[in-house]
């Protein structure tokens, strides 16, 4: 039996900017739309990034330039958002107010509602009340030891973990195991004092552990992909429910 299909005449549109050697965000999300049951379609638009680190050929990849030509590019499809589906505003070093900047500067360059994942995750920590919180990444060491250091200019960080070894390529870090996955998450809750988990990258297959390790582990978990869903929606006026992804889904929409 055909899948029924939304109402393109009609249909609400939340559009993503997607880092090009990510292969979760497209999948992730579309299965998160599926499971809206609602006349409402995502639509994507790539930005070239082939390597994930803090020198300065990996951090010029995010250039404001860059993202206002991608913004514009889903323009044309007339989206009632746009989000960057990347987590590089917590890495490069330049501070929540860049990711600020950058929205507000795709918002004058389109007229369209924008936002981060960065800005989603620290939005979601709002929510709920989080102060301290547990840090997951697929990343080597130095990466992660910059992603703690972002959320400590105004949070507390109990623990944070990452892949060991980490992934050669962000494309490796796409094919990690769940059961990796898995084991990073229940690390970075371990010792109990984190009230929420971060799980940081969108290009790491964990959207859907999130119902499951929120059960066991007792603790809010906010995953890169479905806090970058979770942005669109609010910002693209969406009202509903989405149940399977975790208490941001299911509550907070």
């Amino acid at each position: 039996m055909m899948p029924t299909l939304p109402d393109l005449a009609t249909c609400k549109k939340v559009g993503f900017i997607v880092p090009s050697s990510n292969t979760a965000v497209e999948p992730i999300t579309q299965a998160i739309f599926q499971s809206l049951n609602s006349n409402i379609i995502c639509i994507f638009t790539r930005i070239e990034v082939k390597t994930v680190g803090t020198d300065a050929s990996s951090t010029s990849q995010f250039s404001t330039e860059t993202m206002i030509a991608a913004a514009r590019l889903l323009a044309d499809a007339e989206p009632d958002a746009i989000i960057w589906n990347g987590t590089s505003g917590m890495w490069v070093g330049s501070g929540l107010e860049a990711d600020k900047k950058l929205a507000k500067a795709m918002e004058d360059a389109t007229g369209i509602p924008c936002s981060t994942t960065t800005l989603a995750t620290i939005e979601a920590m709002s929510l709920f009340e989080v102060d301290t919180i547990g840090i997951a990444v697929p990343y080597d060491k130095a990466l992660a030891k910059k992603v703690e250091e972002f959320f400590k200019t105004d949070y507390a960080v109990s623990v944070t973990r990452h892949m060991d070894p980490a992934p050669s390529s962000n494309l490796g870090i796409a094919k990690s195991s769940l059961d990796d996955i898995r084991s990073l998450v229940r690390g970075a809750a371990a010792n109990g004092e984190a009230k929420a988990v971060v799980v940081a990258c969108t290009n790491w297959p964990a959207a859907g552990l999130v119902e499951e390790l929120e059960q066991e582990l007792n603790v809010v978990i906010l995953d890169s992909v479905v806090v970058s869903v979770w942005m669109g929606l609010r910002k693209a006026k969406f009202q509903g429910q989405a149940v399977h992804w975790g208490r941001l889904m299911r509550e907070s929409l």
